[in-house]
């Protein structure tokens, strides 16, 4: 399983998952900042496995998506948060933070970020300690990538493998009713909505968002040997 991680955040993004889950699957985190989600798609899809479950939250979602549809038939499973299938709302915008990071206010950004991203102060200080490692340079290219990121609503339905959508209730960046309306494009889908959750289940609620996706997991796995 290869999990990507949510803008800027670091491989300990998903520390209670690799370990929650390692009886069932080997899982490597990658963290990927090319230029586009394509380019960053074409880079992950030159070293995974010809079969692999993907996984991805927020930013990572939405990269994991862009692999998906690249590549349906190298997808074994595919396990996303809070995560927006469409094409950015404001790409002018999103650009103008990034630039404001590569100029000198990246603490500043961060300090608003976290305000609302998370919840609860121990994963919100988790988040902080990982962005600020990852620093501005990563923050501003996964950002910049982000606000150029295709419109992947219409290829939803083409997406056939076992599919598990995890998503915090009270996000303000991507409303749960994102992930519903994911949830009903997309053929047997899972759907599990963590109640006072925000914009990232791996950090805020590690303890059920693992439990969630060992089940689906095992389930995926019985049907069959996933051939890498």
């Amino acid at each position: 399983m290869i999990l990507l991680p949510a803008l800027p955040c670091g491989a300990e993004f998903y520390a209670a998952q690799r370990d929650g889950l390692s009886d069932l699957v080997d899982a490597e985190v990658m963290v990927l900042e090319e230029p586009s989600m394509a380019a960053s798609a074409a880079a992950l899809l030159a070293v995974a496995p010809t079969r692999f479950f993907l996984a991805g939250t927020a930013y990572g979602g939405c990269l994991a998506l862009e692999i998906a549809v690249t590549a349906p038939e190298r997808i074994a499973g595919l396990w996303l948060m809070n995560c927006n299938p469409g094409a950015h709302p404001d790409p002018s915008d999103a650009r103008r933070i990034s630039a404001r990071a590569r100029g000198g206010a990246f603490e500043a950004i961060l300090e608003e970020w976290a305000q609302v991203i998370v919840a609860e102060q121990a994963a919100r200080d988790r988040f902080l300690a990982m962005a600020r490692a990852a620093g501005p340079e990563r923050f501003a290219k996964q950002h910049d990538a982000s606000a150029g990121r295709s419109d992947h609503w219409s290829n939803l339905t083409k997406l056939s493998a076992p599919i598990l959508l995890l998503w915090g209730e009270d996000d303000p960046f991507v409303p749960v009713a994102i992930g519903r309306r994911m949830a009903e494009a997309m053929p047997g889908a899972h759907f599990a909505v963590f109640p006072g959750c925000r914009h990232l289940p791996p950090l805020e609620q590690a303890e059920a968002a693992t439990d969630v996706a060992r089940g689906w997991l095992a389930q995926a796995l019985s049907s069959g040997p996933v051939v890498i």
